[in-house]
């Protein structure tokens, strides 16, 4: 029989894909790199020091792969701009493809419906498929890895654990957690093991694979660790690293910033995708399960199988969990179907039946007075155990929801358990449909099996909480931050650029401190009131309205800074590769200092006009107050210049809590300074 997905399943996955790439690679005109990451991985386009090393201390952020696919998309000419954000943006897409066939191949053409629609559709990870980051390849290689390796796994194929291996290695090129898919695969396939896997494979066979996908994923480790050498090995990259692990302490707190980091960059995006995902998978199941029985002989009239009924039933519950979802945040509630769907496949495993029939072809009724199974039933089941499935998706949410809040508390972060809750909630949907399926596939009959009442009630309870927490939360139409501009941070730098020409040429007029802001950028407290022509009380700006009018306006970047008669000089920057980027597309000379200790930049032997850049990032660095109180007499400042930064660049700022509590924060300055 072909188990290929049906002409009908692959339109709707490919319409999905679409509208996913289109979401992730439209307005690119509101990009520019903005996060301190961002500047450093692509800085191979516009950094290289007198001695032809790259930007300073890179390989603590990354291995290269990332920052080498940026270079070589820049090298294309016409690609200048969007370089650094295309190789998120093509693995965003490309994960999308990835989850489907997973979450198809685990629980079912189901899942694999829900699941493209929840990806393709998701804010937050169409938010980091929209920056230079590593996060979002190093999230395509993982899932892959997984992919490939529980298909190895099904069939005990070395060859397949390999490939698995590779897929790690390239993860672990990508993102110094790439090794995670040994993690997920080791504990994942020993759980199976023991529930099932032992009466098909021996331990032996299960250590065989598991070695084999291990050593290529080292073997493919290697020359990264060997590249660190010069660096101080992987020693230095750990110790590094090692300032973001805080253990435990705490941990409940960091949790908490994640959970707060999804509901405010959730969005109604979120909630149709969980709507829409959830009533084409159950109608199409539902469509396809009357068409297949018009002509089969076997079904019977009089048990009227499939209802309109339970169409009725999968409508209002597609109704009901986008409804919820607008409440308590699109992932909090696939948080609670996953942990429910978990636990129901667990203890009645629905799904497992029918991947069973599949590889027998057994289309028998389950019981005497019930509807026999048909085509359309064997078509949607899994084509992997489904209890492998369970056990690997299981422990990869175990593993993530723990080991997450034990680092800082940054958004980026929680995308390996976003992927994890994606797949359960798509599993545990999917095991839904299946349960309801086969209970009105049994006419009359109740089934009183004590797994599925159980399941039922604990899958009843988790969504009657998401159900109150709608209500008391008043669920509304949360605007998406997908397209929101981050090129504020850009302008705030061409306007330094022009400071800076300005002033090394004798010509630059400091900006004007705008009203109810002191010389230090400080909102007034004694601001007098003032009067329109009628002795009326004009209304004043608020503070906030009053930083934002400091924001640097629009630049023009369709043409350099530096036409010929301008004077020759150099911009240093302290923790800001993002605006060097910047200053250098601009046509400035610019390099990274580590300290302040540095003398006048020099030109054909004589000194030049140098000048330093200081931002929200130094302030975040150890010992840069103390060394500043040392050098300070050794600059002049300039000026001030302000921008807005985005909502995703905050939270990698500020907690949460003190974004809520101190609202300036929405705008950040960069310090413009002459070294005398």
């Amino acid at each position: 029989m072909n188990f290929k997905p049906t002409k009908q399943e692959l339109i709707l996955v490919i319409m999905a894909i679409l509208m996913g790439g289109l979401l992730r690679m439209s307005r690119t005109e509101r990009l520019a790199v903005e996060h301190f990451d961002e500047g450093v991985y692509s800085s191979e386009i516009w950094y290289e020091d007198a001695q032809g090393n790259g930007y300073p201390m890179r390989h603590l952020y990354a291995p290269p792969l990332l920052p080498n696919l940026i270079t070589a998309i820049a090298a294309i000419p016409g690609t200048q701009n969007v370089a650094p954000f295309a190789p998120a943006m093509l693995f965003g897409c490309l994960t999308v493809v990835v989850l489907w066939w997973m979450g198809r191949a685990w629980f079912g053409s189901n899942a694999g419906l829900v699941i493209v629609f929840l990806v393709a559709f998701s804010d937050f990870h169409i938010l980091f498929s929209r920056m230079a980051m590593t996060d979002v390849p190093a999230l395509f290689w993982i899932c892959l890895a997984v992919a490939v390796a529980s298909n190895g796994l099904q069939k005990q194929s070395v060859r397949l654990m390999m490939l698995a291996g590779l897929c790690t290695g390239l993860a672990w090129w990508t993102k110094y957690t790439g090794w995670l898919p040994l993690a997920i695969m080791c504990s994942g396939s020993g759980c199976w093991w023991l529930l099932e896997g032992r009466r098909r494979v021996s331990a032996v066979t299960i250590l065989k694979l598991m070695a084999a996908m291990s050593l290529v994923a080292v073997v493919c480790w290697l020359p990264v660790l060997w590249l660190l050498q010069e660096h101080g090995g992987y020693a230095a990259v750990k110790q590094n690293h090692s300032g973001y692990s805080l253990g435990f302490d705490g941990w409940q707190d960091r949790l908490a910033d994640h959970m707060v980091y999804h509901f405010r960059l959730d969005s109604w995006f979120g909630a149709a995708a969980l709507g829409v995902g959830m009533l084409v998978a159950a109608t199409q199941r539902w469509y396809l399960l009357v068409r297949s029985t018009w002509n089969d002989p076997r079904s019977l009239p009089a048990s009227n199988f499939p209802s309109p009924a339970i169409l009725a039933k999968f409508v209002i519950a597609a109704i009901a969990l986008a409804t919820m979802a607008l409440g308590v945040g699109t992932i909090g509630l696939l948080a609670c179907i996953g942990i429910g769907g978990i636990a129901g496949m667990f203890l009645w495993p629905m799904l497992s039946d029918l991947y069973t029939r599949r590889l027998s072809s057994d289309l028998s009724p389950p019981s005497e007075s019930a509807a026999p199974y048909t085509d359309a039933d064997l078509r949607s089941a899994p084509t992997i155990d489904p209890t492998l499935g369970v056990c690997l998706v299981a422990a990869w949410f175990a593993g993530m929801l723990l080991m997450t809040p034990t680092y800082q508390s940054y958004p980026r972060l929680s995308l390996p358990l976003v992927a994890a809750i994606w797949l359960a909630a798509a599993g545990g949907l999917a095991w839904w449909i299946e349960a309801t399926l086969n209970v009105a596939r049994r006419g009359g009959e109740v089934a009183s099996h004590w797994g599925l009442m159980l399941a039922r009630r604990s899958a009843a309870g988790l969504l009657m909480v998401a159900m109150g927490l709608t209500i008391f939360g008043a669920a509304s139409l949360q605007p998406s931050w997908i397209w929101q501009d981050r090129t504020s941070l850009r302008d705030a730098s061409w306007a330094i650029g022009v400071a800076v020409y300005g002033h090394a040429s004798g010509t630059y007029e400091k900006t004007k401190t705008p009203m109810f802001l002191d010389e230090s950028g400080i909102i007034h407290p004694d601001a007098e009131d003032e009067y329109d022509e009628n002795r009326e009380l004009m209304r004043q700006p608020t503070a906030i309205e009053s930083m934002m009018a400091t924001v640097a306006e629009k630049a023009d970047t369709s043409k350099s800074l530096t036409p010929p008669e301008l004077p020759v000089c150099v911009v240093y920057g302290f923790g800001e590769p993002a605006v060097l980027s910047h200053l250098s597309a601009a046509g400035l000379n610019v390099s990274a200092v580590q300290d302040l200790d540095f003398p006048h930049a020099t030109w054909k032997g004589d000194p030049v006009a140098t000048y330093l850049v200081l931002g929200p990032h130094a302030l975040r660095t150890p010992g840069l107050l103390y060394d500043w109180t040392v050098q300070q007499n050794r600059f002049e400042h300039v000026d001030d210049f302000y921008f807005a930064p985005s909502e995703i660049l905050l939270f990698n700022l500020f907690s949460p809590r003190w974004i809520s509590q101190h609202e300036e924060v929405a705008v950040q300055k960069l310090e413009l300074y002459r070294l005398k």
